[in-house]
């Protein structure tokens, strides 16, 4: 009976262990739990499986030197042509991941030759023969690093045993030459097991080819990128891997480093028996990094020229309330210029997202077709809100908290405190929230590869930290073939969707959140 594969894989994955390295600064991390390490490999091995069939073993021969004369058995167009896989385990070692599986049965078919010579007689005979493998196992043990940015896999151990063999040959003399083939089938054995292994270690090295070819960068808009550069190396748990990215934006015009500096993190709890599959966390540094890459562009501005009460953005309006800016733009139109004097500032706290933005409105007049300003007011805006899922983005939506406002400069006098208070009441939340909003809706892609969608989300906040649990789907798992030669980068991007992700994990008290 073979040797099962578990044990032996594990052991020889721990003899990879090496010492803690130091850790890189991250801000974003992917962990995969057990339930999303079982959903990878159902869907890994499925698609090897399908993938080994029909599987080419390379012919053999076998001579065998007796006083009578030589004999000579071969086998040639050996072919496996079925497997049935009964159950497959994923086990985690200290610096990688252990995937093992049994299979029931395979069918192989192959040609036979037979041909004994004594002296001048030659006596030869052929057919065909079907064989029936009972008890195989094929495990493979994978390392991975972190390499410059990006994650090498490498294969520590590949092994295929078989139990068992029943030849049943035909055509021929078939019942006089079975004893000389039972006699070769470890040699069938043999050649079977190790085309199956090369097979699988060919895919081992398409998926580190991926991994290597991963971008480094994901665009936002013609702005700002998130850096999705790999640092440290993945961490394995008894129940969970952890991948961990970089995440800040930069500008999209900037290639993402590939040698990072070092710092602290904190990694993630275990997640013990965590139903989700996924759980990706971001702190709150990733949104201020994108918010101060906004500021630089100059897009944290806006020149209004309409408003719900469009007769406040006409001087007649403030006739009274301010008779100076009358006198000197009588029935002149107005253009309020919002903009925003410093970056926004997010927080994330325990059930809620708070962020504050420091405003200055300056109120122009369009007199004779030039715009004139006439006052400036400093305005600082507190606004409250909560994220969600959206397909495969992180969205957002916001609502006004509170605001509170001075007077800058005035070239046309003193501006009455509730009048001021009522007006920008109004901008604030008729057109600064939903212009908020309206980028918030639009969100950025999470972490997850192109062909997976995220379902079942649930976004929670904790101190400084954002965490999104979930589970993840692939619609459509007939077009994915991990080891088949033919696929592309791309097509292989589906094998391994679950083993890229992002940065440090926290995970203290957490609370729910909800869209307001």
């Amino acid at each position: 009976m073979g040797t099962p594969l578990l044990f032996p894989l594990l052991v020889t994955l721990q003899l990879f262990t090496a010492a803690s390295p130091a850790v890189a600064s991250s801000h974003i991390s992917v962990v995969i739990s057990q339930s999303g390490l079982d959903f990878a490999k159902d869907l890994l091995v499925s698609r090897a499986v399908a993938t080994l069939t029909p599987l080419n073993v390379p012919d053999i021969q076998k001579t065998m030197s007796t006083v009578v004369g030589t004999v000579r058995v071969a086998a040639s167009g050996i072919v496996l042509n079925g497997l049935a896989v009964t159950n497959s385990t994923v086990a985690i070692g200290d610096t990688g991941v252990v995937v093992a599986a049994s299979l029931a049965r395979a069918n192989l078919t192959m040609e036979w030759n037979y041909s004994y010579s004594a002296w001048i007689v030659t006596i030869s005979d052929s057919g065909n023969a079907s064989i029936q493998v009972e008890g195989m196992e094929v495990g493979v043990s994978m390392v991975m690093k972190n390499q410059n940015g990006s994650i090498k896999l490498s294969v520590t151990e590949c092994s295929c045993n078989m139990e068992d063999l029943d030849i049943t040959l035909s055509g021929g003399a078939s019942w006089f030459y079975q004893v000389f083939i039972d006699s070769f089938s470890n040699h069938i054995r043999s050649s079977v097991e190790n085309a199956i292994e090369n097979k699988v270690m060919e895919g081992a090295l398409k998926l580190d080819s991926f991994l290597g070819n991963l971008p480094k960068k994901i665009d936002l808009d013609s702005v700002a990128a998130m850096n999705v550069t790999f640092v440290n190396d993945p961490l394995f748990k008894s129940s969970s891997v952890e991948f961990d990215i970089d995440g800040l934006f930069i500008p999209s015009d900037e290639t993402a480093p590939g040698d990072m500096l070092l710092g602290n993190t904190q990694f993630a709890l275990p997640l013990g028996s965590s139903s989700r599959m996924l759980w990706i966390s971001l702190d709150e540094d990733v949104f201020n990094s994108v918010s101060a890459l906004y500021f630089k562009a100059g897009l944290l501005q806006r020149m209004v020229d309409e408003v719900p009460e469009q007769f406040l953005l006409n001087t007649a309006s403030w006739r009274f309330l301010v008779p100076r800016l009358y006198r000197e733009y009588p029935d002149d139109d107005m253009l309020l210029n919002i903009s925003a004097v410093s970056p926004p500032s997010v927080r994330i706290n325990v059930g809620r997202i708070d962020a504050t933005v420091d405003l200055d409105v300056t109120v122009n007049v369009l007199d004779f077709g030039e715009i004139v300003p006439v006052a400036c007011i400093s305005v600082s805006v507190a606004v409250s809100g909560a994220a969600a899922v959206s397909e495969n983005n992180l969205v957002g939506r916001v609502k006004l908290d509170y605001f509170s406002f001075t007077l800058k400069w005035s070239k046309v006098g003193k501006l009455h405190t509730s009048l001021v208070q009522t007006v920008l009441r109004i901008l604030l939340k008729s057109l600064f929230v939903p212009y908020v909003n309206s980028y918030l809706e639009q969100g950025f892609q999470l972490p997850i590869i192109k062909g997976f969608s995220v379902i079942d989300a649930y976004v929670l906040t904790s101190y400084s930290r954002m965490i999104v649990s979930c589970n993840v789907a692939f619609p459509e798992p007939e077009v994915l073939s991990p080891i088949q030669e033919s696929k592309t980068n791309e097509d292989l991007s589906h094998e391994v969707g679950l083993l890229i992700g992002s940065a440090k994990t926290w995970q203290p008290p957490i609370t729910s959140v909800k869209f307001l």
